[in-house]
This record gives structure tokens, C-alpha cells and sequence, in this order.
């Protein structure tokens, strides 16, 4: 059985590590329920599910403004959840948990795009070995099954960039339909990610320094084009003016871009080197430093995009998502050619492997936890809790707690029009004089006696209904760092005759 797999895996490399990636997204799948943070659940499950509900969630459509302003986001991704949506409600699907397991299924499959690209363009600018590194790299970090099936644009923008790389360096032909194609669909990065417009370009230049003038008009008139027709053509439909999100955009990112805490220049040193845990991480950023012509083609728009990050004051590590294959294409492939050049020593073949196995170790420790994890399971719990109970409609938000409270996913609850009087401090209880509805959200059991005594004077008496605890991820998160507000969500009810 073993010798079978081996020569198996000997044969199909690819196939093979393509394999092990959509079990362990598989697994994903099915058990890392929830969303990873705001913007992966907000901007687009609640957008487009209200959408086809007739709602509005996030107020973006402009025939629902009274003065209509863009809000700056794409609509390209969050459109083809509305589709989806549409879809499901055609086939009679209600539930939110089996639409989202949908949602992270067709996640799951399209993110083996990124490993399949990956493998092949580093196999045809390097050889087998390094290429399979890679591959395994990414099918089995320990953070990559949990990115797969979320709905992360940073990640979902990968597989046209990596498709772009792919379509210009598989052969030598130099015809116009190969670049425009590669810059077609390398834009399309552009319209789930305006920021990867960086990388688009840094590709056109990158033609320009190996002197190929026509591919790189072709390729620009590929990307611009595909530029036009998706994001111009999507806000000329909603706005009567083409690219209107993409200049609100750009507008708030360069008014608000130190409202959202700024990092140090080596930022996104520390995240990618960190995410594949040091000294392995490190040694693979090193690497990514020694590039050579062939390598041009990822090596510039990959430091342009980087540079761009590094850069800019605000910095979130998702932001730098969209060009960690590149960074691992790069940093396998720089590490393994200074190996066999200026490294070539035994100290330097022990420290690669040793670290290599430390990253292995600590990966095979981390995976399970991190492929499983109920993401924001409190959140999602406590409306699912309410979506089927009577008199859901209005209920108190109760966030005096020390990690205060957020946002509750609606998605969840199946209604969009709740009513929800949010209490942040101790002097704001007065807003329960008016209580129409029967349901108290405690966030956290801080003082939680008094808080519910400061309910009770002005709606009566509350009893428990039910305790919406968070995961162990959310709760050893929220042990690291309050930002992670996962605490547990107590959920009590009026008494109601």
C-alpha cells in the first residue's frame, strides 16, 4: 500500500499534493464554520444575501440613498454571491448554515487553482523539486486550509494573478491573443482587489525590462480592457459613470489611511516570515531576495506590491495576502539556488533542513486547530439561536463589557429588519424604557449580575435562555488580544404574558 502511494506520488506529484490540499479544505469545509474577521462576512455574505432579500444591509445601492454616494467597494465579488444567493433560493435553500457550506465547498475547489498554478510556474522556472516544496507548502500550511474557505478577496484575487504569471511564461510564443489574455484575465484580480492593480502593473513592467515593447502593449490592452468591461461596466450600470467605487476608493484610502493604526516598514517582513513560522520563514524571505532575469516576471510586481504595503501607513496583515504564493515561489527558489551556489556548505544544508523540520513540527501541531476552527462561533451561534423564536425582531445589545461588543451577523438570524438597542456603557440602560422586543445579548460575563439587574429596572424581569460560548481558537484569541472580542454571548429573555 505504502510503495503504491509512493509511486503513485512519484508518477503524479501534482495530482498527488492537489489531493491532501482539498481533504484538508474538505475538512474546512465542514468544520470551520463562521467567518475569519469583518470584512470576509460584512462586505460580502450580508451585502449580497440582503440583496436577495430585497434589502439593502450596507445601504450601497444608490436607488436606496437619498443623496447617493459610492461607498468604494467593488462589486464584481460580492455580485457573484448574489447570483449564488439567487441561485440557492431558486433550488429552495434557506438555511444560512447549508448556504454557507455551499459557499465554502466552491471555495474549497477554487483555491486548489493557487497550488496547481504555483507548482506549475515554479517547476518551469525551476525544477520539480523546488516546485513540489511549494505546492506542499501551500496545501498544508497550517493557515491555508482556513484562507481557502473563507471569503477573503485577498485570497480569492490569487488564482488570476498566478494565472497571468502562468499564461506568459508556459511557452515562447510572442503572439498578441497569449498577452492579451494574460492581462484579461490578470485584471480580473483588479475588480475583486483594486490593490492588485499594483501587481498587474508591476507584470507590464517587468515586460518592458526584458525589452518586450508588444507583449506589453498587448498585455495592457488586455488588463485595461478587462478593467473596463467588469469594474467600468458593473458602476456604469449602478452609477451611470464608470469606476466610480474605484475613485471613492481611492479617495477614503488617502483621507482616512491613519484612522486604522499603522505598522513599522517591516510589517509584512514580520507576517510573511512569521506565517511560516522562523527560522524557515526567514530563510525563505532570504531567498526571495536573489532573483535572476528568468524571475523578473514575479520578482517586480511582487516588490512593487510589497514595497506599496510597506509603504502605505495603514497595514492589516490580510492586506499583503495576495502575493504570498509569489513570496513562497520566490523564497523556494532563491533558497534552493544559494544552496547549490554561495551557501553550499554543510552548515548551511543543516540549518535549511532542520528548520525546514522545526516548521513541519510546529505545522503539524497548528493544523488541526486552525482547518477546524469555529470561527466567531459565538456571533454566529447567538443568531441562529434567535432565528427561529418569535419576537426576534427588536432585542438588546448589551456590550458594557471589557471587550465591549460587535457586530452581530444578520445573515445568521435570516431577517434584516431587527431592531437593535445597543448599550455601551452603564449610563446608556435607558434606552430599554421603549423595549418592544423579549431577547438580552450579555457580551461577556463581566459584572454580568449588575447588568442584568440595570435591564431589569426598566423591562422587567429576565430569565437565561441560552449561553453562546465561543470556540477554543476564539477563546485562546481573545486570551492573546481583547481586539478579539470572542467572548461568550448570554442570551436572556423578558417574560412576556
Amino acid at each position: 500500500m505504502i510503495e503504491s502511494i509512493k509511486q503513485y506520488y512519484k508518477q503524479s506529484p501534482l495530482l498527488s499534493i492537489t489531493f491532501v490540499g482539498l481533504i484538508l479544505r474538505l475538512v474546512a469545509v465542514v468544520f470551520s464554520k463562521g467567518y475569519g474577521m469583518h470584512d470576509d462576512h460584512f462586505l460580502i455574505i450580508e451585502a449580497a444575501q440582503s440583496w436577495v432579500d430585497g434589502n439593502d444591509y450596507n445601504n450601497w445601492l444608490p436607488w436606496n440613498m437619498k443623496n447617493p454616494t459610492p461607498s468604494g467597494h467593488s462589486f464584481f465579488y460580492v455580485g457573484i454571491h448574489y447570483l449564488l444567493f439567487m441561485f440557492f433560493k431558486l433550488l429552495g435553500i434557506t438555511e444560512p448554515d447549508t448556504k454557507m457550506y455551499l459557499i465554502r465547498f466552491i471555495h474549497a475547489i477554487y483555491s486548489l487553482l493557487i497550488i496547481s498554478l504555483s507548482y506549475k510556474i515554479t517547476n518551469k522556472l525551476s525544477n520539480s523539486k523546488t516546485a513540489k516544496t511549494v505546492a506542499w507548502l501551500l496545501a498544508v500550511s497550517w493557515f491555508m486550509p482556513f484562507l481557502s474557505v473563507r471569503n477573503l478577496v485577498e485570497i480569492v484575487s490569487i488564482p488570476p494573478l498566478l494565472a497571468s504569471v502562468w499564461i506568459i511564461i508556459k511557452d515562447k510564443k510572442h503572439n498578441f491573443l497569449k498577452y492579451f489574455l494574460a492581462g484579461f484575465i490578470g485584471a480580473l484580480a483588479f475588480s475583486i482587489r483594486f490593490q492588485t492593480s499594483l501587481f498587474i502593473g508591476g507584470i507590464g513592467l517587468a515586460l518592458l525590462f526584458r525589452k518586450e515593447w508588444k507583449e506589453a502593449i498587448y498585455f495592457g490592452v488586455g488588463a485595461v480592457l478587462s478593467m473596463v468591461i467588469i469594474q467600468g461596466g458593473i458602476d456604469l450600470f449602478i452609477w451611470d459613470k464608470p469606476f466610480t467605487e474605484f475613485g471613492e476608493y481611492v479617495r477614503y484610502n488617502l483621507t482616512h489611511k491613519n484612522d486604522y493604526g499603522s505598522g513599522a516598514w517591516y510589517t509584512y517582513i514580520l507576517v510573511l516570515s512569521g506565517l511560516m513560522i522562523p527560522p524557515f520563514g526567514l530563510l525563505l524571505f532570504l531567498g526571495s531576495l536573489k532573483t535572476s532575469k528568468k524571475l523578473l516576471i514575479i520578482f517586480i510586481p511582487t516588490l512593487i506590491f510589497f514595497a506599496f504595503h510597506s509603504y502605505f501607513p495603514n497595514k492589516q496583515e490580510r492586506f499583503i495576502f495576495p502575493v504570498l504564493p509569489m513570496f513562497l515561489i520566490l523564497g523556494s527558489i532563491g533558497v534552493d539556488n544559494l544552496l547549490n551556489g554561495v551557501l553550499n556548505s554543510k552548515i548551511w544544508h543543516n540549518i535549511y533542513k532542520y528548520s525546514l523540520y522545526f516548521f513541519v513540527i510546529v505545522n503539524i501541531i497548528l493544523l488541526p486547530f486552525t482547518t477546524t476552527v469555529y470561527s466567531k462561533k459565538a456571533r454566529v451561534e447567538a443568531m441562529l439561536f434567535l432565528k427561529d423564536k418569535k419576537h426576534n425582531q427588536y432585542f438588546i445589545h448589551d456590550a458594557t463589557n471589557k471587550n465591549g461588543g460587535k457586530m452581530l451577523p444578520r445573515f445568521y438570524l435570516n431577517r434584516w429588519d431587527i431592531h437593535n438597542d445597543y448599550i455601551a456603557t452603564s449610563k446608556e440602560y435607558y434606552k430599554c424604557i421603549n423595549f418592544k422586543g423579549k431577547y438580552v445579548l450579555f457580551f461577556g460575563n463581566d459584572n454580568l449580575s449588575t447588568r442584568i439587574d440595570s435591564v431589569e429596572k426598566y423591562i422587567g424581569e429576565i430569565k437565561p435562555e441560552y449561553k453562546a460560548a465561543p470556540s477554543f481558537v476564539d477563546y485562546v484569541l481573545n486570551k492573546m488580544n481583547r481586539h478579539n472580542a470572542n467572548d461568550t454571548i448570554f442570551i436572556y429573555s423578558k417574560i412576556i404574558e
